[in-house]
């Protein structure tokens, strides 16, 4: 993906042109894409449906007056993104879960599909000028773009949502008996594209230094909860080498269909095996690894259950590693930004964690909880500059830039662009970091005769 020069527009117009879709309504949540089709291809969507979408700009879907609808919660760290973007798109429609926390792991479609469904099926019944295209059932590639086609009728494009593991399969059955459904995924779509990213810069310093302080040795068996997109367990795979066993396990389905595909075009998938799991009660025998790793999971789930479920699959004398991300420590930018505007900087909020997650320093705490001992805990930074990751950058500063007003927003954005200039745009991401090592029974020493 790196020596990739297509970029995602580009990408999309080359779909929808092999598909022969002129008109469609389109579906998703993940902010980027979502975005990124409305700038690219406006003319080509008669409707465009957000369920628990992040932090977005409204101008890609002002020219959409009231052919947008947002579905989000009214609770959780996504809860006040979507009432923004309404506050600038006043013929926009939306439709709040009353007591769902919104987040970007939210699994809306599945949890709240009784609502969402007749609340979408009435709003896409309302664009009648959308003609039927005549699409064969079946999956293929485009500008490496993935879609499995389903149904008749009107096209309906859907696009990733988030990191919600169900994505739109509860819904995929009724939505294919009135359209054309076109489901989309691959490597740059959705998350993948950030999880991807995220281990060409500086995180891979963070992994890697947990890594060693779990000290693998050649023959154990490594075992990565919450794999997501297998980036990191493909880097782990080069980095050890082939005498490890590796597996990576993950609830979400989606993000396990694509870090197989990943792995196989890498040539990895003899050594890397996947298994759907969750993380709250794992799917794997009590004392079956030598190191158990786990990479920004803990935030999102109970973390107390998870904790004791890392420490039941690792064997005895075996070594555990987390890192989650830190929500008590704000990010590092080489700025030189107003007092003002630095203040409005640092009052914006990542992606937040379930409020049964662990995403701050309480998790060094966890460790000593658990009995785990030669324990190396504290914070590290991923750092980058915008030399080396240029796309984590556009990221990253999307994220910040799109959670403030208008001015600020582009005063900030105008700070970056110079700083860029300059070459001197260095920024660090905080996480906290912390291994540990599963004790050994004590065996009790039986008194002779």
């Amino acid at each position: 993906m790196t020596d990739d020069p297509v970029n995602l527009e580009d990408r999309f117009r080359e779909l929808f042109a092999h598909l022969g879709l002129r008109r469609a309504h389109v579906a998703g949540g993940y902010a980027l894409d979502a975005v990124t089709l409305a700038r690219a291809l406006p003319d080509a969507i008669a409707s465009i449906t957000l369920v628990c979408p992040y932090r977005l700009p409204s101008e890609p879907f002002a020219r959409l007056g009231d052919r947008v609808l947002f579905v989000y919660g009214d609770s959780g760290p996504n809860s006040t993104s979507v009432p923004r973007v309404l506050a600038e798109l006043p013929r926009a429609r939306s439709f709040q879960l009353r007591d769902y926390a919104d987040a970007a792991w939210a699994d809306a479609v599945a949890e709240r599909r009784a609502e969402i469904e007749p609340v979408l099926l009435d709003f896409l019944a309302l664009g009648q000028d959308v003609a039927p295209v005549p699409l064969d059932a079946g999956a293929g590639t485009c500008a490496g773009i993935t879609y499995r086609v389903a149904g008749s009728g009107p096209p309906l494009v859907l696009l990733p949502l988030s990191l919600a593991r169900s994505q739109w399969d509860p819904l995929l059955e009724t939505l294919s008996t009135r359209y054309t459904t076109v489901l989309l995924g691959g490597a740059h779509l959705g998350f993948v594209p950030t999880l991807e990213s995220r281990m060409r810069g500086g995180y891979q310093t963070v992994v890697r230094n947990v890594v060693e302080a779990a000290a693998p040795h050649a023959g154990e068996r490594v075992v990565e909860v919450g794999c997501g997109s297998g980036a990191v367990i493909r880097w782990l795979a080069r980095h050890l080498g082939p005498a490890n066993p590796l597996v990576g396990v993950d609830v979400n389905d989606y993000l396990l269909r694509e870090a197989a595909d990943l792995t196989r075009q890498a040539g990895l998938d003899q050594q890397i095996t996947f298994e759907r799991g969750d993380a709250e009660e794992l799917p794997l025998p009590s004392d079956s690894f030598d190191v158990t790793l786990s990479f920004t999971v803990m935030e999102e789930l109970d973390a107390e259950r998870m904790m004791a479920e890392l420490v039941r699959i690792t064997r005895p004398g075996g070594r555990i590693g987390v890192v989650v991300r830190a929500t008590d420590m704000l990010p590092w930018l080489n700025l030189d930004l107003p007092d003002a505007l630095q203040r409005a900087v640092d009052g914006v909020t990542g992606a937040g964690a379930d409020v049964r997650g662990c995403s701050d320093r309480s998790l060094y705490g966890r460790f000593v909880a658990a009995g785990l001992q030669d324990l190396v805990m504290g914070p590290q930074f991923g750092t980058d500059t915008a030399a080396r990751s240029p796309e984590r950058l556009r990221l990253f500063a999307a994220r910040i830039a799109q959670g403030l007003p208008r001015q600020e927003s582009d005063a900030f954005r105008e700070h970056v662009r110079r700083a860029v200039e300059a070459g001197t745009m260095v920024w660090a991401e905080p996480y906290h970091c912390a291994t540990g090592r599963k004790p050994t029974p004590t065996r009790v020493q039986r008194p002779s005769g």
